[in-house]
């Protein structure tokens, strides 16, 4: 519970900052390039097109087809926030839902 209350606080610091979420095509290389912090999460071989959608947000790029926010204060609107964390096997989830009282 501590864990994921100091998370949230995380969280809320990043959505006030205003942190611009930025969208992009590149090669599969130069997303290799970007996306290594996140690599062991992704084979950009897979990817059947020559390019990938790259979204960058705080400086964390990773490659996404989904929707995004224009920016972190759009999330303080809708309240998401931090509703539990889970680690499998070094791999670490955590999970975001809307209307979460803020602290």
């Amino acid at each position: 519970a501590e864990l994921v209350k100091n998370l949230q606080k995380a969280f809320q610091d990043l959505v006030d900052d205003d942190i611009e979420t930025k969208i992009e095509t590149m090669t599969k290389q130069d997303a290799d390039e970007l996306c290594n912090r996140v690599q062991n999460n992704f084979n950009l071989d897979e990817y059947g097109d020559d390019s990938i959608r790259i979204v960058t947000v705080a400086g964390w790029a990773c490659p996404c087809g989904g929707t995004h926010v224009r920016s972190t204060k759009d999330l303080k609107q809708r309240q998401w926030g931090v509703v539990g964390i889970k680690s499998k096997k070094g791999v670490v989830r955590v999970k975001y839902a809307q209307n979460v009282q803020q602290i």
